[in-house]
């Protein structure tokens, strides 16, 4: 009755009610990372779940990274750049880009966005993952509850 996709659905619905960040579709995610000029990807998870695995090209940040220790950490790669945020609903990526926003304008950013649903639904739609010995169909459930959201592939 009520599945994974009605789950992360109502998920996403409170944390758009909560965090007013631009939010990326995962297909338009998919579209600009092949294109000419791929986003940067921030990853905004616990080191466990991005070891388990990731969109290709992301990079981790910690879930709180305040604005000073992002742009001490990230200023150099921002300058002109599409930067995208997620994590594993959208929770922790939009606090963080709310939190980071403002500094990543001043340090050129072309756009700051988060995706929508993060990555439980870039994998629900069947989209790649990797880890460190290459692509994975493995993803972290985070807990009980949470992954419940999850369409596991396995």
């Amino acid at each position: 009755m009520f599945g994974p996709d009605w789950l992360l659905d109502a998920a996403i619905m409170m944390i758009e009610r909560t965090h007013r960040v631009e939010n990326l579709a995962t297909d338009e995610l998919a579209a600009l990372l092949v294109g000419p000029e791929p986003p940067l990807l921030f990853d905004v998870r616990t080191a466990g779940e991005f070891e388990k695995s990731r969109i290709a090209t992301a990079v981790r940040v910690d879930p709180d990274t305040g604005p000073g220790d992002f742009t001490a950490r990230f200023a150099a790669l921002l300058a002109g750049r599409d930067l995208v945020f997620y994590c594993s609903i959208g929770q922790r990526s939009s606090e963080l880009l709310a939190r980071v926003e403002s500094a990543c304008g001043q340090a050129g950013a072309k756009s700051c966005r988060n995706l929508r649903g993060g990555l439980f639904r870039w994998y629900n739609e069947g989209k790649p993952l990797v880890n460190v010995s290459g692509t994975t169909d493995d993803i972290h459930g985070y807990d009980p509850i949470w992954g419940m959201m999850v369409e596991w592939r396995r």
